[in-house]
């Protein structure tokens, strides 16, 4: 037994020290990601009203129904003054949409949603603060805003072009915005697979997420909550190319 030590006592060691980084890391991270949570709660309730806050009616579910009805439809009404195309995310209904002055022109199933409850128990002003129209700050995506299609003139009337297609089919869009609230909204679309069925994987995206999270922010100093969306690719293509940059988000719950 002592010879068997002997000869792993390197390797002993080095496992220790490992777990005890390791777990050093963790701790610390877990303390500073605590303190950009209670930073970014303490700046909202700064934006908050002493009237809304106090709101005791919003914890009556006939009034907070009612509530939520007009201010939705208060939205509505400020987004029909404009003539530009709007994303309204519905997580009431799953859908995902592209609104014209109030009117839905397109509309999209949300295949998942991470977190699943990612609006559970807000009170009246995390409400009005996440409800309200917001704008995209800062947006990035894998699949370009107005693709370009060439195709070659003919020389000639009787000169036949062959069309060739592309084999290699375009990979699915992650669409990444941030918007002035302070919100992140990752949309990623789902393509089809061999058998020309959805070909879901959500456990994959979200974990390669969080290490490109990890990556930028390892000891985070700020904190922003993410929503993450799959929507069928076609749906979450259509639905980027029709939003303008910088483009209104309206949220409903």
């Amino acid at each position: 037994m002592k010879d068997f030590f002997i000869k792993y006592k390197i390797g002993f060691i080095v496992t220790i020290a490992v777990f005890v980084i390791l777990s050093a890391f963790t701790v610390v991270r877990y303390i500073q990601a605590e303190k950009a949570v209670k930073l970014a709660i303490d700046e909202k309730k700064l934006n908050f009203a002493e009237t809304d806050v106090d709101d005791k009616g919003w914890s009556i579910p006939e009034i907070e129904k009612k509530k939520k009805e007009v201010h939705w439809m208060e939205q509505q009404l400020l987004l029909a003054k404009t003539d530009s195309l709007n994303l309204g995310i519905n997580l009431a209904d799953s859908t995902v949409q592209v609104l014209l002055k109030g009117t839905v022109l397109l509309q999209a199933n949300i295949l998942k949603q991470l977190p699943a409850q990612f609006t559970d128990s807000l009170n009246y002003p995390a409400y009005l603060d996440f409800t309200t129209i917001s704008k995209i700050v800062g947006e990035n995506s894998t699949s370009v805003k107005r693709p370009v299609k060439k195709v070659r003139a003919p020389k000639n009337e009787n000169e036949v072009q062959e069309v060739k297609h592309d084999t290699i089919p375009e990979a699915p869009i992650i669409w990444q915005f941030v918007l002035n609230n302070n919100i992140e909204v990752v949309i990623t679309g789902v393509g089809l697979g061999k058998d020309s069925l959805l070909d879901m994987n959500f456990n994959k995206d979200i974990l390669k997420y969080k290490f490109e999270k990890l990556k930028d922010n390892v000891f985070p100093k700020t904190y922003m909550p993410t929503l993450y969306i799959w929507l069928s690719d076609k749906d979450a293509k259509a639905i980027y190319r029709a939003i303008p940059g910088n483009g209104r988000v309206v949220f409903k719950i």
